[in-house]
């Protein structure tokens, strides 16, 4: 269906639209720095006053974890490998149940601040809660540099502008209204990008199936394309996507953010009352739902259209990497529309902004409560305030500095955010598991066993990236009606990437290769059994069934820090305490 190849940039409707979005965020992070108490307040900058409903708290979580990262990464899975990546919907879904049923509830009775003080009151030591806090700081402030790069090198391709300015400008807008506005600013800004975030992929999306004929025509090419599937069984974890490591392994990868990562937590806590903070996460199931199966859809449209074309990433080369795929398909398929790939564009800068903003004031209130703050306690509550402010900014530097360094990575933006989050996310929530499920975890067990989790990772992350991905096999490519492509070469329409058994060899070289959905999984099991070795001694009494972390004994010891007391109804699965 591709016309041309002729190259296309941004119109000055396009550019209206994106500088549109840009200002009315900042607009309302001004707002929010002018209005109610004028963020002078921790409580205020960090928390949104306790006073927030579980509509925009909703939409703000659904936004925050929903990156760039997934709106351009997603459709370019779909392209290049077809549909099974679909299937990790019914996995991912499973992880706000989780939260709003599971951990959701004991840290919004808490009312803490950092989600990393549960654990020094949970295991008794300071040197839990530092080293939770710190593999968080790590994983955030590099996944800044992966949620910023990909829209920026997405913009690059349809407009004159290079990487590097769009990585400033976004992270300059982004720092100002975070620092200006706080939390209550981020929550909103969060409501109005995740408006723009669906419109954008709507526009795409039924536009292309207008162009192609409609839904049963697109779904048919890209059968004959070989690109639809969605039950392979295959058990080999060396598979890089199947049916058993897209359902266990996506859960476990949206497990941490939705259950015990520190931007859920505030957002959690922010709400009214517990009830509306539980809706606001269940609310979070359809937004997972329509939000990735939007995405997809989208890849095979995308897939449909350049069926009969030629490919933009192996044939005429305008896309330079996958994540340049969905803005040179934009672009081919909405230039006739000035304003509408400025829409799209600013959908993934929405998608950008909301996560970059979570991230900043999330890693600011971590700083602040799990580092400074001890040593710092007699501050006044308004210079604490400023503080944390100029440790929004100094993230919102650091972010675009590890932009950069990203940059230089190379790979698709969702391969590495998914790597990032199984890799740094398993010993944060396998320390939070092993407290609220075992009743005789104590702090050696849940430091060394996630210290070894950490190692791990670090370990297969480094072997993979050095032996490169294995491959079995690439689905085909078109590249028909490519003028560059020379004579011996256009009598074959399609491209194919054999797996070689050099890959094999490469891939054992260093060690393991595991791919990246099966991290999290894996590491939570060293993290438990090294834990338990270390605690077997100290058993005194029984685990509580199905994280039923409402337990009497982790109670008595958190009431130290607020005077909640649980009733009946609240212990879901009661255990004797220690004698």
């Amino acid at each position: 269906m591709e016309p041309s190849v002729e190259v296309r940039t941004f119109h000055p409707a396009d550019y209206a639209v994106f500088v549109g979005v840009l200002v009315i965020s900042a607009a309302i992070g001004i707002y929010h720095a002018l209005a109610g108490g004028k963020q002078k307040s921790t409580k205020e900058f960090l928390m949104a006053d306790q006073n927030m409903a579980s509509l925009p708290v909703a939409l703000s979580v659904l936004a925050s974890f929903f990156s760039a990262s997934t709106l351009l990464g997603t459709p370019a899975e779909i392209y290049q490998h077809g549909t099974q990546y679909w299937i990790c919907v019914f996995g991912a879904i499973m992880a706000p149940v989780t939260g709003a049923f599971l951990f959701g509830p004991l840290f919004f009775r808490l009312k803490l601040v950092s989600v990393f003080q549960y654990l020094e009151t949970r295991y008794g030591s300071k040197s839990v809660r530092l080293y939770g806090a710190a593999v968080f700081i790590i994983r955030t402030t590099i996944g800044m540099g992966i949620v910023l790069y990909g829209p920026s090198t997405a913009l690059n391709s349809v407009t004159p502008l290079p990487t590097w300015s769009v990585i400033i400008i976004i992270g300059v807008v982004c720092t100002f209204y975070t620092t200006l506005g706080g939390l209550k600013a981020v929550i909103w800004t969060d409501v109005f990008q995740t408006i723009v975030m669906f419109a954008g992929m709507l526009a795409v999306l039924i536009k292309g199936c207008n162009v192609l004929g409609g839904v049963e025509r697109v779904w048919e090419i890209a059968y004959k394309g070989d690109r639809i599937e969605f039950f392979n069984f295959n058990p080999d974890p060396h598979v890089r996507h199947t049916f058993w490591s897209l359902i266990i392994g996506i859960y476990f990868v949206w497990l941490p953010p939705y259950t015990v990562d520190q931007q859920m937590v505030q957002r959690f806590s922010s709400a009214r009352s517990l009830r509306q903070a539980k809706v606001a996460l269940l609310l979070n199931v359809p937004g997972m739902f329509l939000l990735i199966s939007l995405c997809c859809m989208t890849g095979v449209v995308m897939f449909s259209y350049y069926a009969e074309g030629c490919d933009p990433l192996t044939g005429s080369k305008r896309a330079g990497n996958p994540n340049q795929l969905l803005p040179v398909f934009v672009m081919d398929l909405l230039h006739e529309y000035p304003g509408l790939p400025g829409l799209f564009v600013a959908c993934l800068f929405s998608g950008a902004l909301s996560s970059i903003s979570s991230m900043m004031n999330s890693l600011a209130t971590v700083t602040w409560e799990d580092f400074l703050k001890l040593k710092f306690s007699n501050v006044p509550d308004e210079r604490a305030t400023l503080i944390t402010k100029v440790l929004a900014a100094l993230y919102g530097c650091i972010g675009v500095g590890m932009a950069f360094v990203v940059e230089r990575l190379g790979g698709t933006v969702l391969q590495a955010s998914l790597t990032l989050n199984g890799a740094a996310g398993a010993p944060l929530v396998g320390l939070f598991i092993l407290g609220a499920c075992f009743t005789s975890a104590n702090w050696i067990g849940a430091l060394v066993g996630g210290v070894l989790g950490f190692a791990f990772s670090l370990w297969v992350s480094i072997g993979t990236y050095i032996s490169k991905p294995v491959k079995l096999h690439d689905t085909p490519m078109s590249l028909k009606n490519c003028p560059m492509i020379n004579t011996s070469t256009a009598s074959n329409s399609t491209t194919v990437f054999p797996w070689t058994d050099q890959t094999r060899e490469n891939r054992t070289k260093y060690g393991i290769h595991i791919i990246h959905m099966h991290f999290l999984p894996v590491q939570m099991i060293i993290i438990k059994y090294t834990s338990l070795i270390c605690i077997v001694p100290g058993i005194q009494y029984a685990l509580c069934p199905l994280l039923a972390f409402h337990y009497r004994g982790m109670y008595a010891n958190i009431t130290r820090m607020n005077p909640y007391t649980p009733t009946d109804h609240d212990l879901c699965s009661p255990v004797d305490q220690p004698k």
